[in-house]
């Protein structure tokens, strides 16, 4: 034996141990890419098939494929195989093609992994390895074998260098026949063929990756082996089974980038390994460039073939089947598209029907004799685990094996049932045991959590008990509380009316006496101390009502758009003669500029206003100064404030006495009430009334300087507001604005107005006749509701109905609401006024919702009663309500 011969051995030898190293990669890559529960079934597979079929490839599979051939269909010698001779290159080529053998059943095992019974796959294996292998193979490469006469397809032509097809694409379909018969795993397709497919991850990518570079390592054996000698040819097989592996892998990186921006490992990996099947076929022959062609088609034709699978709702647990079968397939056709002309026996065209047909023949031989094989065998035996075995994985229920992290779930899951006995049995040196052990604590330290949270949870059950005590007597304090407010929201009420209604009588007859006190001085000065003070119980009530509702949350704030400037200048209007009074120097003052329109409620600023000037001239000493600057805050922000600076040279107040200054019926001191007077309410309803419009009310003052009042409010949003260049010149020209001329309605030749006063009062029966008849109305009495009733439809008939009636809303026999009900309901639609002494919220409602036309509150004054009379003395048909503001 030459050193040539002794090296070609070598080199077989060498190559039979590197595809027996593939065999690790297979493991890992399996045990990888399938749940941890199954790993240990992938390992025992893996050793058991390797070991079955070699044995039965020693026995008959050789004999099979290279013995002495018959019609070049089957072989019929070497059962078993033994080298006769001193044929060493022999018995290294038997191995090789042993170790071969191995590969196409350990390929086929990974497309069912995870829910094919253990038994069920090695009869799968033993027929794949024992006949379907060594059949095929003897059509195709029987020649191989110390130059025997080839096999029926090889005699056609076919070429499969090292297996494309004869090993990789038996094993795919073996796998194919397998998975469509065991189904897919639970879970991995919903009912609904409409919906997205549900992804297992495999549990160790890490692993998978260990196990392709393993096998990378191995192709070069592979391919390289299948020289069967250490030829020329070697290194050339080398580089294009790198460069083809190399670009498949590059082909799904960047097709993973342009489809999904990010990358799945798994994808990179079956990309690899499809261009390492598809340049088995060819990579004796063909050039660097077109191994790299072959590979990044390979790569694209396995992602094709694993879209095309999870379409047919075929579970390839490790994508064997695009991977082995579809990139085989392409493989041993690209033989007819690459090979090099001076190789080429026969046209390209008829060389790729070669292929084609070798390709055809493999999967119908193949497919059809596993699926009839599975089909017979499971009609006795169960091929796929029941679905409690595959929850539980193939690791505890075919071979009762556990590893440390199933153990751990287990115990967890017991515990989540109640058990609460520690995690034992476990290396605690391990990571999964270093895991237990902190897992225990915790436990440790739920179950002492869990007991003082029964002993709390019995504490708290007493507390409830006596919680529910207190909320019993909570409620009842609650209700006590909303009988209280109800009680103080009726006797306001009542105070209200009883206190308005005298009050009626007192000032209207005031009136009337300085009217008729002409020439007498001293009567006078007596009459206006009545009717001052009149006043002043009159605006006593009104206080008391204002922060009544304030504090109910009753009181409404309007926001509606009016002239900052004539507001003001209407204030100073009303203001300037008391300033003058006391010989005060009052007036207005503006800093930057200031919005021509405001939004928001003219009624309670021009209150505010009052009652802090009113205050400031009260509590300045003649011949001082009150002034009021008003100026726009953040006149640029979305929602800018307005401000008011209230200053006067007054005596002023420290520090104790400001804190005290916005608590109702609370004054500086009790010098400053009984030489100034007044109630301590306007502070208090001019803060609460600064908040409900969106500002404050703060206060500034020195003892014997002066006090400052700052006030803001909001105005609406910025977008909408225009702005006075010279906002001074434009409170001048308000100020000299001539009064608006209200046109009177034409009153109806020769007819006086005729007035219905419904009034039990016989203090106001006369006060109120005497005041109309002194406008020149007509006063008919009513003294109560029922009387009025029958008095307006009675004159209604005669066809000289009331140009008005004044209806008091508390009468007896039937009151102001019952009665305008009842006119309305018989079809009265003349005018009808409520004349109350209820001045609460919600009382203009409920007089407008019984039926009346307008409002007024007590005591009415004449001019009030005048613009009734103006107002309705020629409206003969009503039809709207006419809005009267007294």
């Amino acid at each position: 034996m030459d050193l040539h011969q002794q090296i070609d051995i070598i080199w077989v030898l060498l190559c039979s141990i590197f595809v027996l190293f593939m065999q690790a990669g297979f493991c890992c890559l399996e045990s990888g890419l399938s749940r941890s529960k199954n790993s240990i079934h992938v390992a025992i597979k893996n050793i058991v098939d390797v070991s079955l079929v070699g044995v039965l490839y020693w026995i008959f599979g050789f004999g099979l494929m290279f013995g002495t051939t018959t019609g070049g269909l089957i072989g019929t010698s070497h059962f078993p195989f033994i080298n006769p001779g001193t044929n060493i290159f022999l018995s290294a080529f038997f191995l090789f093609q042993l170790m071969l053998c191995a590969t196409a059943a350990t390929i086929a095992s990974g497309a069912s992994a995870e829910r094919m019974r253990f038994t069920a796959y090695l009869i799968l294996a033993v027929v794949l390895g024992g006949v379907i292998y060594p059949v095929f193979g003897h059509w195709a490469w029987t020649s191989h074998f110390a130059g025997k006469a080839p096999g029926w397809l090889e005699s056609l032509g076919f070429r499969d260098f090292s297996g494309s097809t004869v090993v990789h694409s038996i094993g795919a379909w073996a796998a194919l026949a397998s998975i469509m018969i065991i189904g897919p795993r639970t879970g991995r397709f919903d009912q609904d063929q409409e919906k997205t497919t549900r992804k297992f991850k495999g549990h160790n990518l890490t692993l998978a990756t260990t196990g392709v570079f393993i096998l990378w390592i191995g192709w070069f054996g592979f391919n390289g082996g299948s020289e069967f000698g250490f030829t020329a040819h070697v290194p050339q097989i080398l580089i294009n089974t790198f460069l083809a592996s190399a670009c498949g892998a590059i082909t799904l990186l960047l097709w993973q980038f342009y489809q999904r921006k990010q990358i799945e490992i798994e994808n990179i990996l079956n990309g690899l390994l499809a261009a390492l099947v598809a340049s088995s076929a060819s990579c004796d022959v063909v050039s660097p460039i077109a191994a790299a062609v072959i590979g990044i088609v390979a790569a694209i034709v396995m992602e094709a073939g694993s879209w095309f699978l999870e379409w047919r709702r075929l579970d390839d647990t490790i994508g064997v089947i695009p991977v082995h079968g579809f990139a085989g397939v392409w493989g041993t056709l690209a033989v007819a598209l690459f090979i090099p002309a001076e190789l080429l026996t026969r046209s390209r065209l008829e060389l790729f029907c070669v292929q084609l047909l070798g390709c055809t023949i493999c999967f119908i031989w193949c497919f059809s004799f596993c699926w009839v094989t599975l089909r017979v065998v499971s009609k006795f035996m169960r091929l796929r685990v029941t679905a409690e075995e595959e929850e539980i994985g193939l690791n505890m229920a075919e071979h009762g094996a556990t590893t440390e992290m199933y153990d751990l779930l287990n115990s967890m899951e017991r515990h989540i049932q109640g058990d609460s006995a520690p995690i034992e049995d476990l290396d605690e040196h391990s990571d999964v045991g270093l895991i237990a052990r902190q897992y225990n604590r915790v436990t440790q330290v739920r179950d002492q959590a869990l007991k003082e949270l029964e002993v709390r949870t019995d504490n708290l059950e007493q507390a409830r008990s006596e919680l529910e005590v207190q909320a019993a007597s909570l409620r009842q304090a609650s209700l006590d509380a909303e009988a209280a407010s109800r009680a103080k929201s009726e006797f306001l009420a009542n105070m209200s009316h009883e206190i308005r209604t005298p009050m009626t009588a007192v000032l209207g007859y005031t009136d009337v006496l300085m009217e008729e006190s002409w020439g007498r001085p001293g009567s006078i000065k007596l009459i206006e101390v009545i009717k001052r003070n009149g006043n002043y119980l009159l605006d006593l009530i009104n206080d008391i009502l204002d922060l009544s509702k304030i504090e109910s949350g009753s009181l409404n704030i309007e926001k509606i758009p009016f002239s900052l400037i004539e507001k003001l200048q209407e204030v100073q209007s009303l203001m300037q003669v008391r300033a003058e009074l006391q010989e005060i120097s009052f007036n207005l003052t503006f800093a930057g500029k200031i919005p021509k329109q405001i939004q928001s409620d003219p009624t309670r600023l021009k209150q505010i206003l009052i009652n802090l000037i009113g205050n400031a001239i009260k509590f300045t000493p003649d011949g001082g100064q009150v002034s009021v600057e008003t100026s726009c805050l953040n006149p640029d922000s979305p929602e800018p404030l307005l401000q008011f600076k209230i200053i006067d040279t007054g005596i002023g107040m420290n520090a104790e006495q400001v804190a005290g200054l916005y608590q109702p019926f609370v004054q500086a001191d009790s010098s400053t009430t009984r030489k100034f007077g007044g109630t301590g309410l306007g502070l208090a309803i001019s803060k609460r009334l600064a908040k409900m419009l969106g500002g404050d009310l703060t206060c500034q003052s020195t003892p014997d300087v002066g006090t400052t009042f700052t006030l803001q409010i909001q105005i609406g949003e910025s977008e909408s507001l225009e702005y006075y260049n010279d906002p001074q010149d434009a409170l001048e020209a308000a100020a000299h604005k001539p009064a608006p001329v209200i046109a009177k309605p034409v009153q109806a030749a020769n007819r006086s107005c005729s007035v219905l006063l419904a009034e039990d009062g016989e203090d106001n029966q006369r006060l109120i006749s005497m005041l109309l008849r002194k406008e020149g109305a007509a006063v008919k009495l009513a003294e109560n509701g029922e009387i009025a009733v029958r008095y307006a439809m009675h004159a209604l008939e005669q066809g000289q109905p009331f140009d008005v009636i004044l209806m008091d809303m508390s009468m007896p026999v039937l009151d102001g609401y019952g009665a305008t009900q009842k006119l309305r309901e018989q079809g009265y639609k003349l005018p009808i006024i409520a004349l109350t002494a209820h001045a609460m919220n919600g009382d203009r409602e409920k007089c407008i919702a019984a039926g009346c036309t307008d409002y007024a509150t007590k005591p009415v004054n004449r001019e009030k009663l005048r613009e009734i009379i103006e107002t309705y003395q020629s409206l003969t048909d009503f039809s709207e309500p006419v809005g009267l503001h007294c």
